[in-house]
């Protein structure tokens, strides 16, 4: 039996295989109704057919098979269709290694050493032709301090009775040593303050550093309180107006107790003529309370005084003014012969 036999042979037993198979489907599934496939039309070639009935042996052409229509090759089949392009064999991507590139950064830079001149620094000092510059500098920088120094204890006088005036002649008074030569600025700046605050009296002495301002008003022998003071005003004004001179000596808070101890009437109500006193920091009164004169009573119950030492409506130390202050209150009384 020739090869071609065979394979037919071969082809008709699968196709009957095929076809029990089927019949023996069929027996188990319900029967459908199929529509008939249309007749194929018969073939002249017999090479061109690819079934044959059942028993008919299949017709193969024996001459010789037209040529493909070929223009070459498809593909390499000793080529990998797959790959594009020819893989690395880079030994360090093939084990997993990064190759080592050099690194720009600072850090692995190496450092520059500057060699030093052996000389030693100066330093910031400036040039020798400017010490003398600076040294004056900074003299002037402390005195600038102490004069603002200065200033800020002048002002601890009350609001009312602080003004350009009184900061100037407390400043003019820094410079005048007159009554003593060996006393200091700072000590002369200390009792200027102290004798100039409204209220105090250290008595008709001399001081240091300290002008008396204003005139001298009356009989400097008899008027014992400290010129430029309230005290010394209100001492003033009474005696030009009743003839006597105050006796007693101390600051004007406490002009009330010493009028009490000497006899003077001492009342909550005012007159003409009486010495309004006040205690200290009523109505605008220093720590050394405030002494004046009532020169008329208003009817809104107010008095209008004349005073030295009062800041308020243009006054200063050693300076007359005129204020208004109120009545009855606490703290406010009027002493009378």
């Amino acid at each position: 039996m020739s090869s071609t036999d065979q394979k037919s042979e071969k082809f008709t037993q699968q196709r009957n295989d095929n076809s029990s198979f089927l019949s023996n489907s069929a027996r188990n599934e319900p029967y459908v109704e199929q529509a008939a496939f249309p007749e194929r039309p018969a073939s002249t070639d017999a090479y061109s057919r690819d079934f044959f009935a059942p028993g008919e042996a299949p017709y193969f052409h024996t001459g010789s098979m037209p040529a493909p229509q070929a223009s070459g090759a498809l593909f390499d089949t000793g080529a990998n269709p797959r790959a594009t392009r020819q893989l690395s064999l880079d030994v360090q991507s093939r084990t997993g290694q990064f190759p080592v590139t050099k690194s720009n950064t600072t850090a692995l830079r190496v450092p520059v050493v500057i060699a030093g001149s052996g000389k030693p620094s100066s330093g910031m000092r400036p040039p020798k032709g400017r010490r003398m510059v600076v040294h004056i500098a900074v003299t002037a920088l402390l005195i600038c301090i102490m004069a603002g120094t200065l200033l800020a204890v002048s002002a601890t006088q009350a609001p009312a009775q602080i003004g350009p005036n009184g900061i100037a002649k407390s400043l003019s008074n820094l410079f005048d040593n007159k009554g003593d030569n060996s006393a200091s600025l700072p000590a002369q700046a200390a009792t200027a303050t102290a004798v100039t605050q409204d209220g105090f009296d250290p008595g008709n002495k001399t001081y240091a550093g300290v002008t008396n301002t204003g005139p001298t008003l009356g009989d400097s022998t008899s008027n014992h309180f400290f010129q430029g003071q309230c005290t010394y005003w209100a001492a003033y004004r009474f005696h030009q107006l009743h003839g006597v001179w105050v006796p007693w000596y101390g600051n004007a808070w406490e002009w009330a107790g010493q009028a009490s101890a000497y006899g003077w009437k001492v009342s909550s109500m005012p007159t003409v003529g009486a010495i309004i006193v006040l205690q200290p920091g009523v109505q605008g009164a220093g720590g050394y309370g405030h002494v004046a004169i009532v020169e008329s009573i208003n009817a809104n119950g107010t008095v209008h005084t004349s005073n030295y030492n009062w800041y308020a409506n243009g006054g200063g130390f050693g300076i007359l003014s005129y204020w208004d202050f109120s009545y009855p209150s606490s703290g406010v009384s009027f002493v009378t012969l």
